[in-house]
């Protein structure tokens, strides 16, 4: 049974759900140093490249140990507000890492350029949040229009949907990657509320099933709350 790395308040809503889906859902502690729009998003806390994790290192004292021993600790660390908090919320697709590079840590540039992938910068210093990518068929799904035009550019299927109409506590509204996280190993994706509620939701459910991707709405409002990492 695989781990589930997400949020507290998202843990609050949607543990059980999860587990019913196979998952071990763990939550994430807010990290102070954070503002509290973002401070338990696994997006922000944590940088995912396949089996490579990296998080601040006084950050990991927080997970439970055979969670903590899968994770490379750095003094990296996301903090404060925008653009210092994006420090690892770079996006990872085919062979390239899109991210706002003058904010990105470097352990996270490091491990990325030695795994071999192209640093690309784009202007959205949160890029993983703001996109739902589909690692296996270099596909993605974001409202961010600068987002969607660098993707395409680059030779990734992006589909661009209308922008908001996802819930954020502290914010106008939220991102789809942030509202989602993706289980490559079943070709699912799950959506932390009902995605029938977005204006785009068919084009949202087609794209996902031209690549053979299963949507799976897990109830209630849609709501960005940072995604999810799987371990």
């Amino acid at each position: 049974m695989p781990y589930l790395l997400i949020g507290k308040p998202c843990y609050n809503i949607y543990a059980d759900a999860l587990k019913k889906y196979g998952f071990a859902p763990i939550a994430l502690e807010a990290d102070s140093r954070l503002n509290e729009v973002v401070s338990t998003h696994a997006d922000t806390l944590i940088f995912s490249l396949g089996d490579t994790l990296i998080a601040n290192a006084d950050y990991t004292l927080t997970l439970p140990y055979f969670i903590k021993e899968r994770i490379t600790g750095t003094s990296d660390t996301p903090y404060g507000v925008y653009p210092t908090d994006t420090a690892f919320n770079a996006l990872v697709l085919g062979d390239k890492l899109f991210a706002r590079l003058d904010s990105l840590s470097n352990t996270v540039l490091n491990a990325a350029k030695k795994a071999g992938l192209i640093p690309v910068n784009v202007r959205q210093g949160y890029a993983r949040c703001s996109t739902l990518a589909l690692g296996t068929a270099n596909a993605a799904i974001t409202a961010d229009t600068g987002m969607a035009r660098i993707l395409l550019a680059n030779g990734i299927d992006a589909l661009q949907i209308e922008p908001a109409h996802i819930a954020l506590n502290g914010c106008e509204y939220g991102f789809i990657g942030g509202a989602s996280f993706v289980d490559e190993a079943n070709r699912r994706i799950f959506f932390f509320g009902e995605l029938s509620f977005h204006p785009s939701r068919t084009q949202i459910e087609a794209f996902l099933t031209r690549y053979g991707y299963t949507a799976i709405s897990l109830g209630g409002t849609l709501t960005d709350f940072g995604g999810g990492v799987i371990v």
